[in-house]
């Protein structure tokens, strides 16, 4: 379906598939609580260490607290929200700035709260039921989930539970699939292949990335096979490679003194030395926070099973030393190559996108009937978005000039933007009438279905 369908696939299903990951997680919590005797009953049998954030800080080496919050809570976390395609992907989706800064909010304050309870809330229950004597103290703890699952539910719920978890996976992987395919599109085929493609032939060629990326990942199976889990798998990844791009994107766009070749040694620099603590794990000891070196063989390798989880902090902190004392000793960018890539430069980024102008402010909204041009208008700004015009009345009801911003939509709001495109309005014409916007040929079969050509659309101005 990602082939078939890309981003729109990708997002429909991914929602479906978290709600329901959610909601499944949510219920095994409830039945576990309900199975304990209530929630005294549930907290009352919860070890103390298990109540806190960071049980466990430093004592086991396999398995540090200190150690996954630097990894996941820090490096990864920055990596997953700004460094991710995928998700970036997402918040690009977004019709205006205001809608993503409201799912940014929403996900932080609301997602990641829900989240963490439904994620962690099978170990809680099977930790609280070995305590009960319910589960025996035998039980692993890559076995503790499915086992008090089992324990719990029904077959049928049970069933639901494992669906849930496979669409868990499907849900990270048909996103990282799409994300490739649109850096090897847009990145790699556009400006060095084929730089006059048609839309047909990025489509092409994003459908045969898609279709390679998933078969190479297949074939990297052996290789992740060789760690005990796949969470070990992906802190090695974790900890090797995201700290210097992390401190390198995080500086660049939040130190404005941060330049182009600190960024570079930063990367560069930051990869030599995490590839040095692979083979000589004792660089890490001052960065270790107390966490134990453990016995983990003789190998050229096995470097890298040694403070495993705290070789992100290591990262994180050299990489931020080479970037502060390389900018502190380089020539600071330009004013003008900063604009709309740093932080407090959105009107920049506006001007840029659109090609003209412009600064946020309050959203209006308009509806208006759509004629249709046989060729689409001139092209605006780096986003090469599609020029319309609207009548004098449309100008009017939405405080609208030439040069603005529009959304275009279906007014069914359950299509979640499926119909629907951002334009700049090039002229505005003098012709008495209602509110129209004549759209190019393109932009049309993207905003309207044929069966709703008589329906007004909703014009929103944004910028």
């Amino acid at each position: 379906y990602v082939t078939a369908g890309g981003q729109t696939s990708v997002i429909m299903t991914d929602l479906f598939q978290g709600v329901m990951l959610l909601f499944t997680g949510a219920l095994i919590l409830y039945l576990g609580i309900d199975y304990l005797g209530g929630f005294g009953a549930f907290w009352e049998n919860l070890p103390r260490g298990h109540r806190t954030a960071f049980p466990n800080f430093n004592e086991d080496p396999g398995f540090p607290s200190v150690g996954i919050f630097w990894q996941d809570g820090i490096a990864n976390t920055a990596m997953f929200y700004f460094l991710n395609q995928g998700m970036v992907m997402r918040f690009l989706a977004a019709n205006s700035l205001r809608e993503s800064r409201k799912a940014a909010v929403g996900m932080v304050v609301i997602l990641m709260v829900v989240a963490a309870c439904v994620v962690g809330g099978g170990g809680w229950i099977a930790r609280a039921m070995v305590n009960h004597g319910d589960l025996p103290n035998t039980v692993e703890a890559s076995q503790a989930f499915y086992v008090a699952t089992e324990l719990l539910s029904s077959p049928g719920v049970f069933g639901l539970v494992l669906a849930a978890l496979t669409a868990a996976l499907m849900s990270t992987v048909d996103t990282l699939i799409t994300a490739v395919a649109a850096v090897v599109v847009n990145d790699v085929y556009k400006p060095y292949i084929r730089p006059q493609a048609t839309e047909a032939q990025m489509m092409r060629a994003a459908r045969v990335t898609s279709v390679s990326v998933t078969v190479f990942g297949v074939v990297l199976v052996p290789l992740f096979m060789m760690f005990d889990s796949i969470y070990e798998a992906h802190g090695a990844f974790t900890a090797a490679v995201t700290p210097p791009l992390v401190v390198a994107l995080l500086m660049s766009v939040f130190w404005r003194r941060f330049t182009a070749t600190a960024a570079l040694w930063t990367i560069v620099g930051g990869l030599i030395a995490i590839g040095i603590s692979l083979f000589m794990p004792e660089v890490i000891k001052p960065f270790a926070q107390g966490v134990p070196m453990k016995d983990a063989g003789d190998g050229i390798f096995d470097g890298m099973k040694q403070f495993k989880y705290m070789r992100a902090f290591y990262g994180l902190v050299v990489c931020s030393t080479i970037g502060v004392i390389v900018t502190l000793l380089t020539k600071p960018e330009s004013a003008e190559r900063q604009k709309g890539l740093v932080w407090g430069t959105v009107a920049d980024a506006i001007k840029r996108y659109k090609g003209s102008a412009g600064s946020e402010h309050e959203i209006v909204e308009a509806m208006a009937m759509v004629e249709r041009l046989e060729e689409e208008p001139e092209l605006c700004g780096e986003a090469k978005l599609a020029g319309v015009t609207i009548s004098r009345a449309l100008a009017n009801d939405l405080g609208a000039a030439c040069g603005d911003l529009v959304y275009v939509s279906d007014t069914r709001k359950w299509l979640g933007g499926l119909r629907s495109s951002h334009a700049v309005v090039i002229s505005v014409s003098g012709e008495e009438g209602g509110p129209i916007i004549t759209l190019g040929a393109d932009t049309y079969e993207t905003v309207v279905v044929p069966k709703r050509a008589e329906r007004a659309v909703l014009v929103q101005r944004l910028y």
